[in-house]
């Protein structure tokens, strides 16, 4: 396998197998993986990326607009509750209204998005679902 101290692509790059980097990778435009690609360091994307299949972090993903996945977006460590015990709380349904509502957004069963938030305009904090 060749080995390179750089390599500057100046359009497009496409790779039809691994890619494999063991410092930082910075993209500038695209860069089109069809296999896996393995990154010990940091990835930093300055316009868009689209991955076909899995993306493994083992730290923190930041975004500034949205990060959006086909199926599930998941926490994998399993909650730890409070030493308090719970208070029985309600959960808050808005119909929609406010355009660009942060949140969760989830998929119901029949198709229709939901944003899923937590509202603590009474003091208290509760859960809230809106229609998108």
């Amino acid at each position: 396998m060749p080995t390179f101290d750089s390599i500057l692509v100046t359009g497009n790059q496409t790779i039809n197998q691994d890619l494999q980097v063991n410092g930082n990778q910075t993209v500038g435009v695209d860069l089109n993986v069809n296999g896996s690609q393995t990154i010990t360091g940091s990835l930093q994307i300055n316009t868009s990326s689209s991955i076909v299949n899995h993306l493994g972090v083992g730290g923190v993903i930041e975004a500034g607009d949205s990060v959006k996945a086909a199926t599930q977006l998941m926490a994998l460590n399993q909650p730890t509750l409070p030493l308090s015990l719970p208070v029985l709380q309600q959960l808050r349904y808005y119909n929609p209204g406010v355009a660009g509502q942060p949140g969760l957004v989830l998929t119901g069963t029949a198709g229709n998005q939901y944003i899923l938030f937590v509202d603590e305009s009474s003091g208290t904090p509760h859960l809230a679902i809106q229609p998108v």
